[in-house]
């Protein structure tokens, strides 16, 4: 069953696709994600921007710089992000550009939150904190060491 098709209470307030991701592009693009007591140092390398003039906020841009030094060395990743009709409640698609070795990343870059360790996506989830879980996903050494091994900038066919 997709999220959308869910059972709603009628009574419950929900906030329209547009308003939520409206909300999300004026937080990246007037600095609000840069909270680091909010959000901790993660947020300082990770960006999120509208692709383009898209009037409908379908399509996104992300980029993640994983931790660096050691065995990734200093890539930095980017990312596409669809939110369809189904937004919120249906979760957005994050495929990543280049090539990673990633439990939660299938072969061709496509992003499975439900294969995340510590995060499930809701219709209260937000792109922003979704990227700063995919980037803990980074982190640890021998998924460090997976990344390492592919050459820096190979990317994922279309």
């Amino acid at each position: 069953m997709a999220y959308s098709e869910q059972k709603v209470d009628p009574t419950e307030y929900r906030v329209p696709r547009n308003f939520k991701l409206l909300d999300e592009l004026e937080s990246a693009e007037k600095g609000k994600y840069g909270d680091v007591k909010k959000y901790g140092q993660d947020c300082l390398m990770v960006t999120l921007g509208l692709d383009g003039q898209d009037a409908s906020f379908t399509f996104w841009n992300a980029s993640i710089i994983p931790h660096q030094g050691g065995y990734i060395g200093d890539r930095i990743y980017q990312l596409t992000i669809e939110c369809g009709n189904g937004y919120p409640d249906d979760p957005p698609k994050f495929r990543f550009v280049q090539e990673v070795r990633v439990d939660c990343v299938d072969g061709q870059g496509h992003v499975n939150f439900n294969k995340m360790k510590n995060y499930k996506w809701n219709r209260d989830s937000y792109l922003f904190e979704a990227l700063l879980e995919i980037r803990k996903e980074l982190k640890p050494d021998q998924v460090a060491k997976a990344c390492g091994k592919i050459p820096a900038g190979k990317k994922y066919k279309i």
